[in-house]
């Protein structure tokens, strides 16, 4: 059976796809991607580690375009695998009055959502701000599922994955999280 070899950045193998796991991620993970896509695809996977069958990496079509997308868990992984991640701060939230809370109770949603993460070898956490009118997804006028459910835990998860960005630019520079696209 032939396998391609997943491995971390510091060459630590993970997991080896087989050709059937292949078919099966081209068939369900990355649908209609061409053959370059999925190369694509796959190399990213293996650079970062992350498993499209965990759901923390994957390939989406739109437009007639693939973007490749990582899960909130991914990113947490990846700083993990580091050994330079100490936690986070947060996340807060704040309204329109310009006041952070811990914990976001209005139904409306939040103006901005604040995260901050730590380094080791860093004095002070590094924070990113999401806000509302930035990342709120909407199509026709009309905020997606997700957003309109769930808007303060999305805008957390966009400043999660700008801090955690911030902090580990070399393991994640050029992922992003799917609520951020």
């Amino acid at each position: 059976m032939n396998e391609t070899a997943l491995t971390t950045r510091d060459g630590a193998a993970l997991q080896k796809f087989s050709q059937e796991e292949v078919a099966l991620i081209k068939e369900q993970i990355a649908k209609d991607a061409t053959d370059g896509e999925l190369r694509l695809f796959l190399k990213v996977c293996e650079g970062t580690g992350l498993n499209p069958f965990a759901k923390q990496i994957y390939a989406i079509k739109r437009g007639g375009r693939m973007t490749i997308q990582v899960s909130i868990d991914g990113f947490r992984l990846i700083a993990q695998r580091s050994h330079e991640y100490a936690g986070q701060a947060g996340p807060l939230w704040c309204g329109e009055d310009g006041e952070w809370r811990d914990v976001w109770l209005a139904s409306t949603p939040p103006a901005a959502a604040k995260v901050g993460v730590m380094r080791t070898g860093f004095n002070e956490p590094l924070w990113a701000v999401a806000r509302w009118k930035t990342y709120a997804q909407s199509f026709n006028g009309k905020l997606s599922d997700t957003w309109a459910s769930m808007p303060d835990l999305m805008l957390a998860k966009c400043a999660e994955a700008q801090a955690l960005r911030r902090a580990f630019p070399q393991e994640l520079s050029g992922l992003y999280a799917e609520e951020e696209i």
